[in-house]
């Protein structure tokens, strides 16, 4: 900031989309993050979305967590694991387990700046993408 330049990054949780494809995930530290409530992913629309916010803004600064969904319920978990790497039948110890793990991280600032930011393309509003998911 002493010369001038607003460093800013999007660091985004594991990427999700409908069209892409992952043969060979990286997910090492996956169940640490888990375990720990940092586990999120994000939508493809929403990181392309958090991106032009964060362009479009001249005032924004810093690095800003970005994700639309927090894996902390053991079916979320689930859910994943058989997106990524489909099985036959899931595991039945991980069935029977309810608990919710407390959530430790947070997007809030880029959530105030995607308020704020309402980006026009072809001169028409978005809809903003602010399903946050639990």
């Amino acid at each position: 900031m002493d010369r001038g330049v607003n460093m800013v990054s999007v660091n985004a949780g594991l990427l999700m989309g409908p069209d892409l494809t992952i043969k060979n995930p990286y997910l090492k530290g996956a169940a640490e993050m888990y375990e720990d409530g940092v586990f999120v992913t994000v939508d493809l629309d929403f990181l392309v979305e958090a991106h032009i916010c964060v362009y479009e803004q001249i005032s924004t600064y810093g690095r800003y967590l970005c994700f639309n969904h927090i894996i902390n319920q053991t079916e979320d978990a689930v859910k994943l694991a058989n997106i990524l790497s489909p099985l036959p039948s899931s595991p039945q110890s991980m069935e029977s387990d309810t608990r919710i793990i407390q959530e430790r991280i947070s997007n809030k600032k880029l959530n105030k700046l995607m308020v704020e930011c309402q980006p026009q393309i072809n001169g028409k509003s978005r809809g903003m993408l602010m399903k946050v998911s639990t």
